[in-house]
């Protein structure tokens, strides 16, 4: 691989059902501004993006593209690749085939805005009576409605529960992306990681294509890890473990996406590891082989369920710069390059109007649930990284100035009020210094507030909107050019 820079560039995907198209557009714009701009620096064969990170929507974006890449040993054509699939994946509605839809609602609107001052303009009344259709029939591409399921709870006749399947987004993924996806830092590769949520566990839970430190590909999750076996003969594990060695599988990317209440759970075949005290009690001076043996027999395979991973990391930047950690630290093991992030933000923050009615009321709650919460973990990222360069640089000092080696690491090995995220363990302050993830900077394209926006809006994937949201995403990253050009050129950007 091409180490002629020193970072490595991270892209997240947010989820939001058909607001993806936009997605489709800022990489597009991206694309064409990196790579032209590679080529005048001299960084001809370096990834336009290292690492590709997704949630739902986004988790389908970062599929098709880094399987592109792979199939095709090239990024050239993959943004081509992306709006093709969003094209196919899009639909015309009843609203876009009338094409006298916006004179007609234009018409009646002129007449009852005399007496109704709050009535929706034609574009919004489009797209309004448009996601009622799909959410009535689907869309050919992506959803259907399956079954309506009633209430054996209460008894309630109105507490319907209307379920829709995924089997034809399965289908446009199968047709676009090449399953199993597996792709390796030697071959040159990007690394796709997609995040979605083990129901009853409540944690999220990342499919990673790149291989572990055993030269295996699985995710593991849940309490314990390599860090809990730091110091000792075995090796604990994690409580549950999805082996795909042969790469991320397409039922991966559904669960990324399974929206609650839209879609039943996505189930996988996971290994659980059993017996939490049985596990301390296996003496760690048996054989090897006894070990292992003890070990298997508290593993059980089971099938768990899974969500969208949005409901916990709709925007995945503490997932990606975790990863990348564990990956350089455990299976590389050397220096962590520096991060540089690039997210694309579907779900405005601000809004200059307040909403007044039912539709805008939801839309802005789903917004702001769904929006780009990372500001707080990009700057704890970047305090952490400072902690660390000062005490880098003291530990320097005392070894300028002659002071013994065993006093500073004496005061390193001490235990430190921090526990491992994954064993609970406590760490030593020297753990808090190593191998730590440089988040250099971040680059934001914030999809702007429409003034025709509809609560909605994920299940519009009319043409129109879709070719719409595409251009919006293009422009409105272009419009951005000198920012990101410039962040990406300097290698010093802090």
């Amino acid at each position: 691989m091409n180490t002629t820079s020193r970072f490595q560039r991270a892209l997240i995907f947010q989820g939001g059902g058909s607001l993806g198209a936009y997605e489709a557009g800022v990489y597009k714009a991206t694309y064409e501004l990196l790579s032209e701009r590679d080529v005048k620096l001299g960084r001809e064969g370096k990834p336009i993006f290292h690492v590709v990170a997704g949630t739902s929507i986004g988790a389908m974006n970062a599929a098709v593209l880094v399987s592109y890449v792979k199939e095709n040993r090239s990024w050239k054509g993959s943004a081509d690749r992306l709006i093709e699939f969003w094209e196919y994946m899009a639909t015309e509605s009843y609203m876009d085939i009338f094409l006298g839809f916006n004179e007609w609602w234009n018409y009646w609107r002129n007449y009852w805005y005399y007496f109704n001052k709050d009535l929706a303009s034609s574009e919004s009344a489009r797209r309004y009576y448009g996601t009622k259709q799909f959410m009535l029939k689907g869309v050919p591409n992506v959803f259907s409605l399956t079954k309506a399921l009633e209430d054996r709870r209460f008894l309630d006749p109105v507490n319907t529960w209307y379920l829709y399947s995924n089997e034809p987004l399965k289908r446009s993924l199968e047709k676009f992306a090449k399953f199993p996806i597996a792709t390796s830092y030697q071959n040159n590769e990007p690394r796709l990681l997609l995040v979605s949520v083990d129901v009853q566990e409540g944690s999220t839970v990342v499919f990673d294509s790149y291989e572990k430190e055993d030269g295996t590909r699985k995710t593991e999750y849940g309490r314990y890890g390599p860090e809990f076996a730091r110091g000792h003969n075995d090796h604990e594990g994690y409580e549950h473990v999805i082996c795909h060695n042969d790469g991320i599988e397409v039922d991966f990317v559904l669960a990324s996406g399974s929206v609650p209440v839209n879609y039943d759970y996505t189930k996988l075949e996971v290994e659980d590891v059993n017996g939490r005290q049985d596990r301390h009690r296996i003496d760690r001076e048996k054989e090897n082989e006894k070990h292992k043996e003890d070990r298997n027999s508290l593993i059980t395979k089971k099938i768990r369920y899974f969500w969208d991973g949005g409901i916990i990391a709709n925007t995945p930047l503490r997932e990606a710069v975790i990863e990348h950690r564990r990956y350089w630290d455990y299976v590389r093991k050397s220096e962590v390059p520096p991060l540089r992030v690039f997210i694309v933000n579907v779900h405005p923050i601000k809004q200059d109007s307040l909403p007044a009615d039912y539709d805008t009321v939801v839309d802005r709650k789903n917004d702001l649930t769904y929006h780009d919460r990372t500001l707080f973990d990009e700057r704890m990222a970047i305090l952490i990284t400072d902690y660390v360069n000062i005490v880098n640089s003291l530990i320097r000092l005392a070894e300028d100035n002659k002071v013994k080696r065993a006093l500073v690491d004496n005061i390193l090995e001490q235990q430190a009020e921090t526990r491992n995220f994954s064993s609970g363990k406590h760490l030593k302050y020297t753990d808090l210094i190593k191998h730590m993830v440089s988040v250099e900077q971040v680059i934001r394209i914030e999809r702007r507030n429409d003034e025709h926006t509809i609560a909605n809006k994920t299940f519009d994937f009319s043409g129109t909107t879709i070719r719409n949201l595409i251009r919006d995403g293009y422009e409105e990253t272009l419009e951005q050019e000198t920012k990101i050009l410039q962040v990406w050129d300097s290698e010093h950007p802090r």
